[in-house]
């Protein structure tokens, strides 16, 4: 705006001198015909007034034209740089007849300003802030060394259009703007509406001295801005270099319309209020201090430091009371129904690409963390990015009576990737495994530890290429609701099985984790596990085995498979393994017997049959085969 705002003054002034005293002997024709030349001696630029120019003496001296069109740059090829169906300027009489230039107001019907850079850096407004407008503005301050002064009131602007094309495609087009500029010998304000994306836009602006502004200096800057639902200031100092320093705040309760109005996607960024100390300096460094966020109904505290310089590099302290994450973090919770969790991970596309919008080190602390399934107290996290790559530093992260510390990697250097190294200490599991499945059986302090990685452009992907391990370890606990000693005393009860330890290690590949050593440790009972989870296909298929203790481990045993999805697995006794766990004696003793009465029904011995070994299985076949064979024939009435 101020850009735009240098080029229609450096015009103007052009314009009024060229005017000057002569306003009261010329008609308006050569008034117009010697501003053009003027513009044309300081500037190289054709100016075209169509119509009358007509002058008015009452209530203020001026000019009136009709149509004005003000050439581009030689080297553009896209139009007018300005042009207008009407402008009006109004002098100060007594100020123009004592040798000073005061333009009590100007105003634009429905101008069309178009700013423009080539691909070899030129500007199509260099020539009015070049040499030639360099020596127009240093003989006005030699003229208002010598007494003369240039004074401008009020610039109107009603239905104008501004747009700016950059060879890179940074296009930007600004219809339908109304705008009332006042400027009195420093100070001068700014009032403008416009429709941008479909959202209004009021705002308005006060500057200490304007003219300190447009020297590129440092002066007092007040802003004000409504963008739909909301609302945006700044109180404190500004240039144009661009340099800032002052008091910014944002209440955004509709953010969607804000993005709208900048040409910006939709960032899905809540209703949000902001405040704090911001600075930017010229050597594109932004600091934030004493920052106030509410976000979602969290409150935050931020201070930041981001170098623009190159790619932004933050580095930022974050801090909340009670931080609740549960709007960001989608997917399913815990209560989620069995169709919803049978439909499987989601197979959209992950865009990771903010990965590498900045580098740098942010840190996070919060008295409490809410994620909506798990709840956690005090924590410290450190997340680090370099190149598209971002490490997370789990500090410190309490709850359920415990710690969990480690890492969490997330990479886009060359394919989407994650992976985690985490250590859990102490965790209880009756409020752990409440929150997380629903269940509050199990008692214990749990320790355990998970390497995992695993890519792709999806979470599906992901899951399903998961590899890594990791272990569990429970000392005393308990399990309500089954008593397996009396159960194995023949006195099912619904008590509660009271267990010394439990431990198990698992590893995993291509999304499948299996585990063969699960263990838990009973006075006279022990119960243990084997098989596997499938978290990419969301399976199942394990068995847990409850076990008479003695000192050979045959106890009697009663193995219970857990099989198919997660949503709905089938659990039901292994009587095959059953049979062969606890009976194998007497199966073996039935086998011998069968073996017996083959060889006999074949026509061979009992030892012969035992030396068969591994043939034994083929040599029965064809028995059997000649055998149903021999019945065919004579079925068939063979020989």
């Amino acid at each position: 705006m101020f850009r735009i705002l240098r080029i229609l003054l450096s015009i103007v002034a052009v314009l009024v001198i060229a005017i000057g005293a002569l306003i009261f002997f010329l008609p308006g024709e050569q008034i117009a015909r010697l501003a053009s030349d003027q513009l044309k001696e300081q500037f190289g630029r054709d100016l075209t007034i169509e119509g009358d120019v007509q002058l008015s003496f009452f209530p203020t001296l001026g000019i009136s034209t009709g149509p004005v069109t003000l050439s581009n740059a030689s080297w553009s090829s896209n139009g007018p740089m300005f042009q207008a169906q009407g402008a009006k300027i109004g002098v100060d009489a007594m100020a123009l007849i004592g040798g000073n230039t005061h333009i009590k107001n100007i105003t634009l019907t429905a101008p069309d300003i178009l700013l423009e850079q080539n691909g070899a850096g030129q500007a199509n407004w260099d020539d009015f802030t070049g040499q030639s407008a360099a020596d127009a503005t240093a003989a006005t301050d030699e003229g208002a060394e010598e007494g003369a002064a240039f004074t401008l009131d009020q610039i109107q602007i009603t239905n104008a259009r501004i747009r700016y094309l950059d060879p890179n495609g940074t296009n930007v087009d600004i219809p339908d703007l109304t705008a009332d500029f006042g400027w009195g010998e420093g100070a001068a304000t700014l009032a403008a509406t416009v429709v941008m994306g479909g959202a209004p836009i009021d705002a308005s602006i006060e500057i200490g001295d304007l003219n300190d502004l447009i020297a590129g200096d440092v002066t007092q800057v007040k802003l004000a801005a409504d963008v739909g639902q909301n609302k945006l200031s700044f109180d404190g100092l500004a240039s144009t270099t661009p340099e800032a320093d002052g008091q910014f705040s944002a209440e955004l309760p509709n953010p969607s319309e804000l993005f709208a109005a900048l040409g910006q996607a939709d960032a899905g960024l809540p209703p949000t209020d902001f405040k704090g100390l911001v600075t930017l300096t010229k050597d594109s460094v932004f600091s934030l201090r004493g920052g106030r966020i509410t976000l979602d109904g969290n409150d935050l505290s931020a201070e930041a430091d981001v170098n623009f310089s190159g790619k932004p590099n933050v580095v930022a302290s974050i801090s909340a009371g009670a931080l609740d994450l549960k709007p960001y973090l989608g997917g399913e919770t815990a209560g989620a129904s069995s169709s919803e969790a049978s439909a499987g991970w989601p197979t959209d596309p992950i865009d990771a690409s903010a990965l590498g919008l900045f580098d740098g080190k942010i840190t996070l602390s919060a008295s409490s963390i809410d994620l909506g399934s798990l709840n956690f107290g005090s924590s410290r996290v450190a997340i680090d990015v370099d190149n598209s790559r971002a490490v997370a530093t789990l500090h410190q992260l309490t709850g359920y009576e415990g710690t969990v510390t480690g890492q969490f990697v997330a990479n886009n250097r060359s394919g989407f990737s994650v992976g985690g190294d985490m250590t859990m200490s102490d965790l209880a599991l009756q409020g752990l495994l409440s929150d997380l499945i629903g269940s509050d059986r199990f008692t214990g302090a749990a320790n355990a530890r998970m390497a995992f990685v695993g890519s792709g452009s999806s979470v599906d992907a992901i899951m399903n290429s998961l590899r890594g391990d990791g272990s569990l370890s429970v000392g005393n606990g308990t399990i309500s609701g089954l008593d397996l000693d009396q159960l194995f005393r023949g006195r099912p009860n619904s008590g509660t099985t009271i267990f010394d330890s439990m431990s198990a290690s698992w590893t995993i590949d291509a999304g499948v984790l299996t585990n063969n050593d699960l263990l838990m440790d009973l006075p006279n009972v022990q119960a243990k596990g084997a098989g596997t989870i499938g978290l990419g296909a969301q399976n199942l298929d394990y068995t847990f085995t409850p076990q008479l203790k003695n000192e050979s481990d045959t106890g009697f045993s009663f193995p219970v498979r857990v099989t198919g999805p997660w949503a709905s697995p089938s659990i039901r006794p292994d009587l095959e393994a059953v049979a062969k766990q606890n009976f194998q004696e007497e199966i073996d003793k039935l086998e011998d017997k069968a073996v017996e009465a083959v060889a006999d029904r074949l026509g061979t011995t009992a030892d012969q049959v035992e030396n068969l070994g591994q043939n034994l299985e083929q040599e029965l076949q064809n028995k059997l085969e000649e055998e149903v064979g021999n019945r065919l024939k004579n079925l068939l009435g063979g020989n």
